[in-house]
């Protein structure tokens, strides 16, 4: 729960600094090398620590390898981007692919270890 939350933070400022980034907004605050390492470092942070805890899910473990497998794409292709080095697009389109793909996949659990705790399903 506690690495849930970690994640959830390193990602929101991954995002913030892939506004500064790709936007330009607030790059009289913070330079574009700095947001750059920030974005790299917060989005891996936070893309390892959602790896190490899928299990504690409430999604199927397939459904959350393969999502979890074309973020990690994905964020590679975003780092090739900003770094300038080739193949970028392609790893990206990639990482769009895979992720197109885990909509496909079924994401509830079938083991028994499902954690619903919506309130509405509570109600029956």
């Amino acid at each position: 729960m506690i690495m849930k939350r970690i994640s959830s933070i390193a990602f929101a400022i991954a995002f913030l600094a892939a506004i500064v980034l790709f936007t330009g907004y607030g790059s009289k605050y913070i330079s574009m090398n700095v947001a750059q390492n920030i974005f790299i470092v917060a989005g891996a942070i936070g893309i390892l620590l959602n790896l190490i805890s899928f299990q504690d899910g409430k999604h199927s473990p397939l459904y959350s390898l393969l999502y979890w497998g074309a973020s990690i794409v994905l964020f590679a292709g975003l780092v090739f981007r900003i770094q300038h080095w080739p193949f970028s697009s392609y790893i990206l389109i990639g990482g769009m692919i895979l992720l197109g793909t885990t909509f496909f996949v079924p994401t509830k659990r079938i083991d028994g270890k499902e954690k619903d705790e919506e309130l509405l399903d509570n109600f029956e």
